[in-house]
């Protein structure tokens, strides 16, 4: 689906926030510029919010990756506060046994109406993958994909909407 604007609804799971700041290219980075550049409508809520800034601002991946530094993460968390699209509510619509902290961002996807969830996750990924699982994720939601970034970004391509380089 799209906004108004024409831009396409989506919802980042935490790790392509990670992995945008962790590299100055690759993926993930593309992946923050699409929303920097205005090209997606990003949505986020209360819980993937403390879940990002949880994870980005952990002393050991700071350590261990030079480029998440605070600033870095203070800045991206204020952008999304300002610029992306915020849902104060997200009804518990899907539930996950196999990986209950997955719900939130599936849940998310499903409230804001996006068209792509873009995560690294292979318990999300599988949803979409030929098994008794995913036939049922599939039937029951059918709008919503869930891609891991390189192919998000070959869509995106696809669709003729790509970020700055």
């Amino acid at each position: 689906m799209n906004d108004e604007r024409g831009r396409v609804r989506v919802v980042y799971d935490c790790v392509v926030f990670l992995q945008g700041l962790i590299k100055e290219s690759g993926p993930g980075a593309e992946c923050l510029e699409l929303f920097e550049d205005g090209i997606i409508e990003l949505f986020i809520s209360e819980g993937v919010l403390n879940e990002i800034g949880d994870v980005l601002t952990r002393p050991d991946l700071q350590h261990k990756f030079p480029l998440l530094t605070q600033e870095r993460a203070e800045e991206l968390l204020g952008g999304l506060r300002e610029r992306a699209t915020f849902l104060e509510s997200v009804p518990a619509e899907f539930s996950y046994d196999r990986d209950p902290k997955d719900e939130m961002y599936v849940n998310l996807a499903l409230a804001a109406g996006a068209a792509y969830l873009v995560s690294r996750d292979n318990d999300l990924l599988d949803l979409m993958r030929e098994t008794d699982a995913g036939n049922d994720f599939r039937r029951r939601f059918p709008s919503l994909m869930i891609l891991n970034p390189v192919a998000f970004l070959r869509e995106m391509q696809s669709k003729g909407k790509r970020a700055r380089r």
